[in-house]
Order: structure tokens, then sequence, then C-alpha cells
């Protein structure tokens, strides 16, 4: 049955509720056969699983959540990440039934019988694992205003890892592999340590201090004069002088389209920038930040872009040098091929924030 006026909050939960309304199984399955599922994580004294009587039949359901249905933000509510495949290997009792996203408009309820989890295992090897590099939206989070601008600036690496750019809720992937990336990346262990990496961030501590001068430099002098306030260095400074392998990565930049004929990359901070946006993702999914925190860090690092860069282009440049420099280190390697793919998607798809944010 339709439900009029009801906007999928992403592709996933269209293709679930298209799927439903022809009453296409297969098609059902298949919607989330290669997508991340969300299981609740039971709280103190419940039990492992949170199976529940369907009151149309009385039998056992396992509700399970796509990512567009995950609930708001709450301070001790969890979910464990799994696929259709986790789940079909590992199933409890053969009459119970998988329930996706129950008592929603996109609601789908899957047999699990063992010729069924068959077919699961199936249709999921068939479509393989989510890749990454993909563009996504949440219809549901910002889309337009400084929440969304800042979210823009963090696009990237939601990119890298195929999840909406602009959402800010209950994970980035999970609470355990949120709170893993912030301790063995960052070394973050709590709201201090957080907060104290987030201000590096924004500062542009982690970029290479010699460069970014150099590039600041350049970018000065290459202008009749710096805007009052701006954040661009003094014409009169001494320049420093630029590495060999900014020269070659602005060349290839060039030749691949991440810069135009005669441009050049203005400054790094765009990657500590995107880094401070997904800090805040991570912090909400880790539970070291609560969402007003998170919205502020995000919209002061759009604001700290608007101070740099005039446009999402250049932004976007210095985003991928700034990440060659890191990780690449003149190899033009599989990190740089990964760069050019991310860069092209979000500066030529037509649904990307950088195609429909205006920048300033």
């Amino acid at each position: 049955m339709s439900t009029p006026g009801w906007i999928p909050p992403t592709e996933t939960e269209r293709r679930l509720y298209e799927a439903a309304a022809r009453g296409d199984w297969d098609g059902q399955v298949t919607a989330v056969a290669g997508e991340d599922l969300y299981l609740a994580v039971p709280q103190q004294g419940q039990d492992p699983l949170p199976v529940f009587d369907d009151p149309r039949t009385g039998g056992k359901c396992i509700p399970v959540l796509t990512r567009g249905m995950l609930p708001p933000w709450q301070p001790q509510q969890f979910f464990d990440r799994v696929s259709l495949d986790d789940l079909a290997q590992d199933w409890p009792n053969d009459k119970w039934q998988l329930a996706v996203n129950p008592g929603t408009p996109c609601a789908a309820q899957l047999v699990a019988s063992p010729a069924h989890r068959a077919a699961w295992t199936r249709i999921r090897a068939q479509l393989g694992e989510r890749p990454g590099g993909l563009l996504s939206t949440h219809f549901g989070g910002p889309l337009h205003g400084p929440s969304a601008h800042g979210l823009a600036c963090g696009a990237p690496i939601a990119v890298h890892h195929s999840v909406p750019w602009n959402e800010l809720g209950t994970a980035f992937l999970d609470h355990a592999t949120d709170a893993t990336t912030l301790r063995e990346q960052w070394s973050v262990f709590d709201p201090a340590s957080w907060q104290q990496r987030l201000e590096q961030l924004l500062g542009g501590q982690f970029v290479p201090a010699e460069t970014e001068a150099a590039l600041r430099a350049r970018a000065a002098a290459g202008s009749e004069e710096a805007p009052a306030g701006s954040d661009k260095a003094p014409a009169g400074d001494p320049a420093p002088e630029l590495p060999e392998l900014v020269g070659r990565y602005e060349e290839r930049f060039r030749a691949d389209g991440l810069l135009p004929p005669d441009g050049a990359v203005v400054s790094l901070l765009a990657l500590d920038l995107a880094h401070a946006v997904n800090l805040a993702r991570w912090g909400l999914g880790a539970r070291l930040c609560a969402p007003p925190q998170a919205e502020q860090a995000v919209q002061r690092a759009g604001a700290r872009a608007k101070e740099v860069y005039s446009s999402w282009e250049e932004f976007a440049a210095g985003y991928a040098l700034g990440r060659m420099l890191a990780f690449d280190n003149g190899w033009f390697g599989p990190p740089y091929a990964e760069a050019v793919h991310i860069h092209r998607v979000l500066t030529q798809d037509p649904a990307s924030p950088w195609r429909g944010l205006p920048f300033a």
C-alpha cells in the first residue's frame, strides 16, 4: 500500500518501498541485500535479540532498520551494523521472520526459512558488498543553510564511505566503529580529547605548516590585495619556497581536471576542515558529543572554509592536495585514483552538494 506524501529518506528506502508496493519479494531482498542493516543493541536487562510478535500472524520477527530509517540520536540507544548475509548465516529460528523497517511506509517482512535464507545469500553474492565512492543524500537531513554547507565540506569522506553526506545522527557507520575510528586514528577517548582535536582541526594544525604558508603566500601574491580580515598571508612577508612535489601534483591535477589549466591550490586547510566535520559525525556516533555540539562544529568548519576559499572548486583542490601529501607522497597510486574519483563525483554529479549549494 502506498503512502501519499511520504518521501523516502534515501535511495535504499525508495527501492524497498517500490518493491513492497508491487509485492515483489525478490525486489525487497535485492533492495537491502547490498546495504548495511541496523540491529538494536539490547540495553541492560533486555533480551539479546529484540524479537517481537507480529500482530497479524502471531509469528515472531527480528526487526532491523535500513540506514535512512534509523531513529534520531539518543545518548543510550545504539545499533549494530549487519548485512543480510550475516543474518542468513546466524539466524536463530527457521520459523521466525525478518522485519525490515517495521511500522514504516517502507516496511518489508521476509520469510527466513533455510531456502529463503539461501536466496538472501545468493542475491547478496550477486550484488557484492556496498562499494565505496558513492554519493548519497539523506532527504531528511540539512539540504540548505549553514549546516548543509558545513556538511558539504565533509562530503569527500562521506563519499569515501558511501554514507549520506548531509547526515548528523545516530551513527556515521556504527557506534563501535565510530568509537574505534576516533580512538585509533585521532587518539580521541572522551569528550575533552574530542573537543581538543576539533579545535586543532579547525585551526589547520594537521596540514604541513611550511607548505601551507607557501601556498598562502603564493595566493596572496597572485591577488592585487588580500581582503581585510582574510586568512591569507600578507603580501609583504617573505615567500616560502613551495616543495617540488606540490608542483608535480598541481600539474597532474590540471591534466586530470582537478584544477583549471591556469589554476593553483590556495590552501590545504580543506583536508582538516573535512576531518573536522566528520570528527563531529564520529563523535555523535561514539556518544562523545551531543547534536548541538556537532552542529556547531559543522557550521564552524563551513565558516572557516569561506574565510579561505572562494569556491567549491578551490576547496576540492585543496582537499585533494592535502590528501595526496598525506597518503600518496608522489606515487600517483590508489590514493590518487580514489581522490580523482571522489573529486569527479562531487564536482560533476547533479545531485552533489557542490553543484547545488552556493559556496559563498
